[in-house]
């Protein structure tokens, strides 16, 4: 199921990098192309880094620092901490594509990387 998803992300790169290059009338050339994937494929790494910090829990004690906070601050807050007792501890969301968006992107940026020194130097 991993290497589908890898496989449609890598793809959407390439025709998000040619709708790109189209849409900004820039012709169609090997040099263009390249800039324009590692473009689009550094902007999926880092969407994909993001996902997978997020879903790290490093900001799981934060949001329940500030719901702890809030609930002892606020008097609404005071109410429902007295009523319950506890806060429940935030839980990290969890998705099924960053690892394949961060190989993907990973993988785009270091061939277009390649190419362009093989190519342009």
């Amino acid at each position: 199921m991993k290497l589908k998803t890898f496989l449609l992300l890598a793809s959407c790169i390439i025709i998000v990098s040619l709708s790109y290059t189209w849409l900004l009338h820039q012709p169609i050339t090997f040099l263009t192309l390249i800039n324009n994937i590692f473009l689009i494929s550094l902007t999926a790494t880092i969407v994909g880094a993001s996902l997978v910090v997020v879903q790290g829990g490093l900001f799981n004690g934060i949001a329940y620092s500030f719901k702890r906070f809030f609930a002892r601050v606020t008097k609404n807050g005071v109410y429902a901490f007295e009523l319950d007792g506890d806060l429940e501890y935030v839980h990290a969301p969890s998705y099924t594509f960053t690892y394949p968006l961060l190989l993907a992107g990973i993988l785009g940026c270091s061939v277009t990387a390649i190419l362009s020194i093989v190519f342009y130097l």
